[in-house]
């Protein structure tokens, strides 16, 4: 590798597998944010990067310093926990997104924004805790779709069917109690995994609550065009996230993404200590590099 790019893959925690070139970000926590550029009210907080905390109308973003360059038509995939805590105000509120950005500098919204509202050329996908009526398909528990600064309902599912998790007195409609299991706000650290394959145009995200008996597909085969709203095939890769009238601490306990189609799938129950996810990933990874190196050797002895 050149010496530049070392450096700069040294910043941002990357690592270089093989003839493919596969790109690995990972941060198995946030005791060191090396690579990071946060905004607004986004910090490290002892091991985890908090986008927003737990106060009324907050708004931040991390993003990666260094542009990534992603796979073929803008393949990629990512996986990390999120834990949302200490929910107050009206509702626990309002979430986060996945982003990748032409800039770094872009820092939406803060409530129903999350973080995110306002981004130009870019694509993210939300993890929505509070229902703000018809814009979110009046649900308090759910994931979709946004691009270019929009927050929408674009392939809106509620997580584990449940699409209504309050403070069962902070609203109306009455809501069930945020700290169920299957509900974002309750507190538990969950897995999200999201891959996007540039050659079929298909996107998937799943969740997983580890007191749940198995995964959560909210998108599944969805068809989109994300470089045609990244403009280019270079992204900056981080996260949104904002507060209102509601809020809660938004945390991003770790952090895995890939130029490539597939990374390892989340557990179907259970999560890994975040210190070893980063390294469980890339694990994986280069096991997938030595398989493939020893069949080649065997296929060139004729064995």
């Amino acid at each position: 590798m050149h010496r530049a790019a070392m450096m700069i893959a040294a910043a941002l925690g990357l690592a270089t597998f093989g003839a493919a070139h596969a790109t690995v970000v990972t941060y198995p926590d946030f005791t060191d944010t090396s690579g990071l550029t946060m905004k607004g009210d986004t910090a490290a907080v002892g091991s985890v990067l908090r986008i927003v905390p737990a106060l009324g109308s907050q708004s931040g973003a991390a993003y990666s310093t260094t542009p990534i360059t992603l796979g073929t038509n803008a393949t990629f995939s990512t996986q990390f926990q999120f834990r949302f805590t200490n929910p107050g105000g009206w509702d626990p509120a309002d979430g986060i997104t996945f982003v990748l950005a032409a800039s770094p500098d872009a820092l939406g919204s803060g409530g129903v924004g999350l973080g995110y509202g306002g981004v130009p050329d870019s694509f993210a996908v939300e993890f929505d805790t509070y229902n703000n009526g018809s814009a979110d398909d009046n649900s308090s528990n759910h994931i979709a779709i946004d691009a270019d600064g929009l927050l929408g309902t674009t392939a809106q599912a509620n997580v584990y069917g449940n699409g209504s998790c309050g403070f069962p007195s902070g609203g109306f409609p009455v809501q069930d109690d945020y700290a169920v299991d299957g509900c974002m706000a309750n507190g538990h650290a969950w897995t999200a995994l999201i891959t996007y394959d540039g050659a079929t145009s298909l996107l998937n995200v799943t969740v997983t609550d580890p007191d749940e008996p198995g995964a959560f597909h909210a998108i599944s085969d969805y068809s989109i065009d994300i470089s045609g709203f990244l403009g280019t095939n270079t992204a900056y890769v981080g996260f949104t996230g904002g507060t209102g009238a509601g809020w809660e601490n938004e945390d991003i306990l770790d952090w895995t993404f890939a130029n490539t189609a597939t990374l390892p799938a989340p557990p179907p129950t259970g999560v890994p200590e975040p210190g070893s996810l980063g390294m469980l990933g890339l694990g994986l990874l280069g096991l997938g590099m030595g398989a493939w190196a020893r069949r080649r050797h065997a296929a060139a002895s004729g064995v």
